[in-house]
């Protein structure tokens, strides 16, 4: 046998052996994200869905600090952006106006923008949207009948 047969081997015989180890410690590690997430803005994450995409990584992680992008989570009341070392805003999700697909296209995701009406005054979003959640979003926001929102689908068939 080749030699690098048996590393691959011997890789794969260990992860399956020590599986439940690697499943503890990406549970704590999730516990420990969740629980700074609740110090920095008060929100318990489990609760809250993510709408908007993750940002690439070309800065080693670097690029969350220079960069900062806000992040769009919503809950079954409230819509929450949430950018780093800024205070949290909310609004509600029945202030809504619209929800409107645009023509820009990011690494592949589709820039939404989500427009607010927060007493008489018009605030504008725009995100790339997290394929699976973001239809929970959609609906959610097509609860209210005085809300526009455009379909996910362009003649039904493309996103």
């Amino acid at each position: 046998m080749n030699i690098k047969t048996l590393v691959l081997l011997a890789v794969i015989i260990i992860l399956i052996l020590n599986y439940k180890r690697i499943l503890s410690l990406i549970e704590h590690y999730q516990e420990q994200r969740a629980a700074k997430f609740k110090r920095r803005t008060g929100l318990d994450l489990f609760t809250l869905t993510r709408i908007s995409a993750r940002p690439k990584n070309f800065l080693f992680g670097l690029e969350m600090y220079i960069f900062p992008k806000p992040v769009f989570y919503f809950d079954d009341n409230n819509l929450y952006r949430i950018k780093l070392k800024e205070p949290i805003i909310k609004h509600a999700l029945s202030t809504i106006n619209e929800v409107r697909r645009t023509s820009i296209t990011i690494n592949e995701r589709r820039v939404w923008e989500i427009i607010i009406n927060d007493s008489g005054k018009q605030i504008n979003y725009r995100l790339r949207s997290n394929y699976d959640k973001f239809d929970l979003f959609l609906e959610k926001i097509k609860e209210n009948p005085n809300a526009i929102v455009d379909s996910k689908y362009v003649w039904g068939i493309f996103e």
